[in-house]
């Protein structure tokens, strides 16, 4: 009796087995989770078909699968997990599964007996100092001829200095030497474009021009004494070299303007007077 149960039970098993193997694969949409890290790129593979699928950044990922299809969830920072699906992972919306991050294990650290204590006075004991003992030299018995004796410092003596000799000291000495070139070479084009400017502003303007633009008429003939009608003719004896005209127009040689103004009016005047007075003669003598 028992026998034939069992027959019954194995042949019920069978035929389930064989309806499931029959039946035909749907979309299983489901949703990795994790504690921690991103659930990103998490490949899902069914062993049954041989055909995977990739997780979303959401960790969502959709795959064909069936009843008792093994699924399998692999990433680099989770552990490996297998699920065997069921009839029931079909009725929801989400098919959700948690993955387990790896722990990665430290080598085991051992502590011997030379190991440091923390205290500092026992620990520096047992460091292990190459070259000379300080410590055992009292400075204040040093005589002037013992220092004078001594052997003088030379870098190869030294580990950390002797790196040194590898430095190209004559690249470094032409690259400044060249960037300070090229700064001199910067500061000379600014001269020559601020000279350029400055003759471009003097020579848009007559001389006459630049005068009426910085004296009134008074200023010719109460401060020069240069009659009105013969200011016009004033500037054209007066009108100096661009050179001259150049230097004289600056902001800082307002006086020296006036000074040269000041003393061509007096040249002007002398003439004017000595040509009047010659003329006076000329008629005199007709």
């Amino acid at each position: 009796m028992k026998m034939n149960k069992l027959l019954v039970v194995v042949f019920l098993s069978f035929l389930n087995l064989a309806f499931s193997q029959d039946k035909e694969r749907e979309v299983l949409r489901g949703r990795i989770v994790s504690d921690s890290l991103t659930i990103e790129n998490i490949t899902v593979l069914n062993l049954s078909t041989k055909i995977g699928a990739v997780s979303d950044f959401d960790g969502g990922f959709s795959i064909n699968a069936r009843a008792n299809d093994t699924l399998i969830f692999q990433g680099l920072a989770y552990v490996s997990q297998k699920y065997i699906v069921t009839e029931s992972d079909f009725l929801i919306d989400e098919f959700k599964i948690k993955l387990d991050v790896k722990v990665t294990e430290l080598d085991e650290v051992i502590v011997t007996p030379n190991s440091l204590t923390g205290i500092l006075e026992t620990d520096t004991k047992k460091i292990k100092v190459y070259g000379l003992d300080m410590s055992k030299i009292d400075v204040s018995k040093l005589q002037p001829e013992d220092i004078r004796n001594s052997k003088p410092f030379h870098p190869d003596a030294n580990s950390n200095l002797s790196s040194l000799r590898g430095i190209d000291f004559i690249a470094i000495f032409k690259m400044f030497t060249s960037q300070k070139k090229k700064e001199e070479k910067r500061l000379k084009r600014l001269e020559q474009y601020e000279k350029e400017k400055w003759r471009t502003k003097v020579l848009e303007k007559s001389f006459y021009e630049h005068l009426m633009q910085r004296y009134s008429h008074n200023f010719f003939v109460s401060n020069l004494k240069i009659k009105n009608e013969d200011i016009v003719s004033f500037v054209a004896f007066a009108e100096p070299s661009y050179d001259e005209l150049s230097r004289l127009l600056k902001k800082e040689n307002e006086l020296n303007l006036v000074e040269y103004l000041i003393n061509k009016a007096k040249e002007f005047n002398r003439n004017k007077s000595l040509k009047k007075h010659t003329n006076t003669d000329y008629e005199e003598k007709k």
